[in-house]
Formats: C-alpha cells, structure tokens, sequence
C-alpha cells in the first residue's frame, strides 16, 4: 500500500483530531467522512422521493448512531 503525506496547518489538524475517534487512524477518519459525504450526497439526490410519518422518532435515532460513531 503506497502511503502519502499531506501537510495541513496546525490549527486544522487540531480540529480534525478533536473529531477523530480515540482509537481511529487518520486514514480510517478520511475514509469514513468520504464514505459519509457519498452517502450524504445520495440522500440529497432522493429527497423527496421518501415520505417520513415518524421524523421525531428517526431524528432521535439518527441523532444516537451519530454520538455512537464519534465515541
């Protein structure tokens, strides 16, 4: 596997690193926020397309898988 370095201010690295799990290498954290951000995007391409009867419910739940992934 080829390895790359990139270079990134301080101040940014700090702010990844804060977001970054405990235990998550930088490659891991760079690859899941792409994955999301792919899967973000699909999302907005359906909006829509998909009728919610439940949204508080899905809102809460989202909202726990979200604090499960960044801990």
């Amino acid at each position: 596997m080829t390895t790359k370095t990139i270079t990134i201010r301080e101040d940014v690295y700090n702010m990844l690193l804060s977001i970054k799990g405990t235990k998550e290498s930088f490659s891991k954290f760079f690859e899941r926020m792409v994955i999301s951000r792919r899967n973000v995007d699909k999302l907005k391409e359906l909006r829509g397309f998909v009728e919610v009867k439940e949204k508080d419910t899905l809102l809460k739940e989202l909202s726990e898988k979200r604090k499960e992934i960044r801990y």
